[in-house]
């Protein structure tokens, strides 16, 4: 009797926050309508860098996958030649390509809070306050960038996890790791909740095939077998121990990368082993996993050296998972407000609102709330709602 009314409780708070079909799609309205608005905005990005790239696949079609024009991988660069087919200036056409990638994350954020329904909210309310989060809106539409296509990819990767489906898990990684480098930030805590679960050793093994697989295209087209791999080798390649990011290194605005990258790798390393043995010494519930892997989508931004202002984008999505917790409803929208201040207004001044090293402060204190949450193991108990 106590269950059945438990869970009819927690299925009014779903109710309560759900939304009609006519909300829905006033909603998509308006998120396509803010995207279309930004879409004439060329940022820096654009200009010296995508741009140009697209103006190699107008003048050279597919041939141009032969050329070290871009320091992309390919599965975006495809996605960027299929793009420039439009009949549309190159601008437009850059950024269509990168806005499929929020009607992606919207579905797999959906997907995600329909087998996660510990979130409270209903899936259609968590996909739209998705597409709404601060930096997934400028990302495509502003920047003109596409990290809402490999943030897309984790998500579903970590549905697969709560599914104890590790193979689905370990390949959907690789596919996002073949769009963006900074899928890493995952991977930490795809390796612990594997080891803990004992899942074979091909997993990984195929998720790297994936990779490969993916990224060897440029090959036939001419390009060299190691400039083709060496793709993510040159991105590490940043001379600034901060590129923009609301990260501890901030508060050292002069320091090179040279000057502070090994004692960054072992300050973020560190941190990494005490997040893994915080997982490890509660339960392997659900919520813990969840938990861990937002901390660590989190802690590697902040703690990483080299890192650029959008790479936050993960952890910002994720958080949607904690709307509802009793404790660390705060996280979503402490990341949520960094985007706000840090890197919208960016965008209106070309200069930052808030100071980096003030954004830099917000961040730890989110990290701090998440991993107190995994520390204390007794909070998150398989079978309770005490948290929601």
């Amino acid at each position: 009797m106590g269950e059945s009314t438990t869970a009819q409780g927690v299925q009014t708070r779903r109710r309560e926050w759900d939304l009609p079909l006519p909300v829905v799609l006033s909603a998509v309205i308006m998120a396509a309508t803010a995207r279309l608005a930004l879409m004439p905005y060329i940022s820096e990005d654009s200009t010296y860098f995508l741009i140009p790239w697209m103006q190699e696949f107008r003048e050279h079609g597919a041939a141009a996958l032969s050329g070290e024009f871009s320091n992309y991988n390919f599965p975006y660069l495809f996605l960027m030649f299929l793009a420039g087919l439009l009949p549309v200036e190159p601008l437009i056409a850059i950024k269509v390509a990168s806005l499929l990638g929020d009607g992606l994350l919207a579905v797999s954020v959906y997907a995600l809070a329909a087998n996660y329904r510990t979130i409270g909210v209903s899936p259609k309310l968590a996909a739209l306050i998705a597409l709404f989060l601060p930096t997934v809106l400028v990302n495509a539409s502003m920047w003109g960038q596409c990290d809402a296509i490999y943030t897309a990819f984790l998500v579903l990767s970590l549905r697969s996890l709560l599914r104890n489906d590790g193979r689905s898990a370990w390949l959907l990684w690789g596919v996002a790791f073949a769009f963006k480098l900074q899928s890493v930030f995952f991977l930490p805590a795809l390796l612990l909740i594997s080891l803990r679960n004992r899942y074979t050793l091909t997993f990984p093994l195929m998720a790297f095939g994936v990779w490969a697989m993916l990224s060897l295209p440029p090959v036939f087209f001419g390009r060299s077998l190691a400039s083709t791999f060496s793709v993510y080798i040159n991105q590490t390649q940043e001379y600034r121990l901060v590129a923009g990011a609301a990260n501890i290194y901030a508060w050292f605005p002069t320091a090179t990368a040279e000057q502070g990258r090994i004692p960054a790798l072992v300050v973020c390393g560190t941190a990494l082993l005490l997040t893994a043995a915080a997982y490890w010494r509660g339960p392997d519930t659900t919520e813990r996993r969840v938990l861990f892997t937002i901390t660590v989508l989190a802690v590697c931004p902040l703690l990483l050296p080299q890192m650029h202002d959008r790479y936050f984008f993960a952890a910002e999505v994720m958080a949607l998972l904690l709307l509802r917790h009793k404790k660390l409803f705060l996280t979503p929208w402490l990341l949520a407000t960094t985007g706000v201040f840090v890197y919208i207004l960016y965008f209106v001044s070309n200069q930052y609102a808030l100071p980096l090293m003030l954004g830099s402060v917000v961040q730890c204190l989110t990290v701090w709330l998440l991993f107190r949450a995994l520390w204390r193991r007794h909070n998150w108990a398989p079978g309770t709602e005490s948290d929601y």
